[in-house]
Parts: C-alpha cells; sequence; structure tokens
C-alpha cells in the first residue's frame, strides 16, 4: 500500500498549546489531543517524540537521523511494513506538522503535572521540528444519541504482548521454562513485588475463546500497568495503576463484554499472533548468533536499517511463507526478528461512540457495536539492541527460576 501523500511534506497549521489537552504517553513519545476551533484537525491526536530530560536542552536531535524524514520513514514503515502484515483497514493514516520551539516548551511546561512520576525522567525533545497528527476515531461522530442522551465515546488501549510460546527446539535446555512460561508472565517477576504480580496472560486474550478472553480483560482491570487503560471523552477512567473511576466501576461488565466481543471477531489478535512467531521462529537465543556473525563478517553493517531493508524484508517474508521456503539469509532472519518485536510491542485502540449497554435475557435482537479499532506504536526497533535484547531475556528467565525454581511453582502458560 503506498504511502498517503500528506506524509510527504510537513503541514503549516497554526498551533497554540492551550487548544491541546494531554493524553498520554509511552517511553518513545507523548500525545495530545485537540481541543480547539480549526474543524480540519477536530479529534486528531498530536504525536511527539521524547528524549532524556539532561539531553532535551541542548537537543537530541542532533546526533539522528533527520526527523523530518525519520518521521516519515517511520510512517512507510507502518503502512508499507505493518499494514501488509495485520492488515491495512488497522492502519491509521499519518499527517506531518511542523513545529515551532515555543509551542513545544509551552505544552512540556503545561503537560508537565499531568504526567506520571514514572515518565519525567524523559520529556518533549524541545529540538524536532515535525509532529505527527493521527486522527481519533469517531472524531465526527454526533454528540447526542439518536435517543436523545449525551454520547460518552469510550476508547479502549490494549496493549497485548506476545501472543506465543517458543518451540522448545529453538531455546537452550536451561531455558526450557520459556516453552511453558510465557514472556509477560515471567516478566513480571522482574518487574513488581509479589504482591503486585498482574493475574493477566497475554495467552487468554490471543487464545479465541470468550471465557478466556473476559477472564484477561477482568485481569487486566484489577491490575492495568501498561497493558489497559480506558478512556470517556478522552478522560482517563483506568489508568496504569488500577485506578477506576466510579462510572466506570459500574459499567464494567457491559464494556469488557463488549471488547471481548470485538476481540473474538475481528482478525487483528490471530494475525498479530501468527505474525509475530512466524518472524521469530528462532528466538533471541538464536537471532543473537547470527546477528554477531553477520556484523564481524561485514554482511550486515551495525547501522539502522533503511526503509527500503524493511520493504525489501516484509516482501521476502510474504513470499517464502507463499511458497512455504524455510531458507533464510541471515540479515533477513535478524530484520524479521526486529519486526515481530514491533509486533510484541503494539498497542490496539478500540473506540466506541458511546458507553455500552449490558446485554441481559430479555433483549430480543442482539445489536452489533459500532466501533472502530486500529493499531498504533508500531515504529521499527533499532538493530543495535539485539545483544540487550539477548540481555534481558536472559535476566528474565533467570529471575524467574529464582522466584518459582521448580515446575510446581511456575504457571503454565497455555496457547
Amino acid at each position: 500500500m503506498a504511502v498517503p501523500s500528506s506524509v510527504d511534506l510537513p503541514e503549516s497549521i497554526p498551533f497554540k498549546p492551550s487548544d491541546w489537552s494531554y493524553k498520554g504517553e509511552g517511553n518513545e513519545n507523548i500525545v495530545f489531543s485537540y481541543r480547539g476551533s480549526n474543524t480540519d484537525i477536530s479529534g486528531w491526536l498530536l504525536r511527539l517524540s521524547k528524549c532524556d530530560v539532561a539531553t532535551s536542552v541542548n537537543g537530541c536531535t542532533a546526533h539522528r537521523l533527520d526527523d523530518t524524514q525519520r518521521k516519515r520513514d517511520n510512517a512507510t514503515y507502518t503502512t508499507s511494513v505493518i499494514g501488509p502484515l495485520l492488515g491495512p483497514e488497522y492502519i491509521l493514516p499519518q499527517r506531518l506538522v511542523a513545529l515551532e520551539p515555543d509551542f513545544l516548551r509551552r505544552l512540556q511546561a503545561k503537560s508537565e503535572p499531568l504526567r506520571p512520576a514514572h515518565r519525567l525522567h524523559r520529556q518533549i525533545d524541545l529540538s524536532q521540528d515535525v509532529g505527527v497528527l493521527m486522527p481519533n476515531a469517531f472524531r465526527g461522530t454526533p454528540p447526542v444519541s439518536s435517543s436523545g442522551r449525551l454520547r460518552q465515546s469510550v476508547t479502549v488501549e490494549l496493549k497485548p504482548k506476545w501472543g506465543f510460546l517458543p518451540s522448545l527446539s529453538s531455546v537452550s535446555p536451561r531455558n526450557s521454562v520459556k516453552s511453558r512460561v510465557c514472556r509477560y508472565c515471567m516478566h513480571q517477576f522482574t518487574k513488581h513485588s509479589s504482591q503486585d504480580i498482574s493475574g493477566f496472560c497475554p495467552l487468554d486474550l490471543y487464545s479465541g475463546d470468550r471465557h478466556r478472553i473476559v477472564r484477561a480483560l477482568d485481569s487486566l482491570a484489577q491490575s492495568p500497568q501498561n497493558n489497559l487503560r480506558v478512556f470517556v471523552n478522552d478522560h482517563i477512567a483506568i489508568d496504569r495503576h488500577g485506578k477506576i473511576s466510579d462510572e466506570c466501576v459500574s459499567q464494567w461488565e457491559a464494556l469488557r463484554d463488549c471488547i471481548a466481543d470485538i476481540v473474538l471477531k475481528e482478525p487483528l489478535f490471530s494475525r498479530l499472533k501468527q505474525c509475530q512467531r512466524m518472524l521469530d521462529s528462532l528466538d533471541i537465543e538464536g537471532i543473537l548468533p547470527l546477528y554477531t556473525r553477520a556484523v564481524e563478517s561485514g554482511s550486515l553493517a551495525n547501522v539502522q536499517p533503511s526503509i527500503s531493508d524493511w520493504l525489501t524484508t516484509v516482501t521476502d517474508f510474504l513470499h517464502r511463507t507463499e511458497r512455504a521456503d524455510s531458507t533464510v539469509a541471515d540479515k533477513q532472519a535478524i530484520l524479521e526478528f526486529l519486526i515481530s518485536t514491533t509486533l510484541k510491542d503494539v498497542s490496539v485502540l478500540i473506540t466506541l461512540p458511546e458507553w455500552p449497554v449490558h446485554k441481559t435475557s430479555l433483549d430480543s435482537v442482539p445489536t452489533e457495536p459500532q466501533y472502530a479499532i486500529a493499531v498504533i506504536d508500531s515504529d521499527p526497533k533499532k538493530l543495535a539492541k539485539i545483544p540487550d535484547y539477548f540481555s534481558k531475556d536472559e535476566k528474565i528467565v533467570k529471575h524467574y527460576l529464582k522466584h518459582c525454581p521448580d515446575l510446581g511453582s511456575q504457571r503454565q502458560c497455555n496457547e
């Protein structure tokens, strides 16, 4: 799918910090929603890059690829690499917009009191000159429903994480636990104390079994961490700490059941799981030796792949799966692994134009919920991080085995 022409050149749109409200952030980006009167961007979101606080003063884009080109390449990667794998219907259009330094400084000051404490070591990159606009689903929905009630649009942000267990043949005997306990469940023991361990298992969400999907969503509501957020009219109703608004508590079951039906219906989650697995058939344990050999031999320069490299990789992968060909060159396997790593870290947005009504046995005609669904946070991962991925994997397994040394104490994750 071709990249929309709107990402070719940054647009010049007058921005005022007062028109933007803080919506959320990850490690690399921070997002604001538009509240101004410009109908061309009404309901759109602005995504800005972040960097470490210490480097933001002097500008942390100085030693990176040109900011405009990088964001243009990221838009192409999302559309033309991730799109063919998951389906173009799940990809949001993106528009590049020019930014002024004063706008960034004032937006930084405005948003600082609203940001979570664990994110404050990074801030808006004040040296960036381009931002990314993305549509917020249902931005054109009338504020009043057909019944005359004021609409309350609901957006659920899920981070599904890893959807599969590595095969026993792809991991070393000392790390065989990886074929029984999923990455997310093991990682909990590295990130949290025993009393804060989440009951959520991503394999439940990907299972295709409604009971398990409901269990996964309930577990996320009890311990959202970074994997569930709920917004009502863009105001947060469930945050990462599990703080839930009174309205969300009283109507959670209706929302949960609606989201479970959507997860079951949409092919997105099965595609995510399948592509994660097929693109990561060797596990990081098999990828690191290929990476080391390729860099040392000079067949793979230890620089970030170009957009052409990514496009070639996804094209060759799709052709290979059609031919059922198992022959993979080192560079191809390494870049496929990085694409899989992106897919393991995407977020899924599900937006409803109004709060769902709880179903009862008296409902004679079930109605299909109106909703929009899209994938975000799908930027390419860094090639140079592969040794770090290996070290992190070793740390997670070692820490988990320290806490759960025998089979009886280990969780059994089932696909």
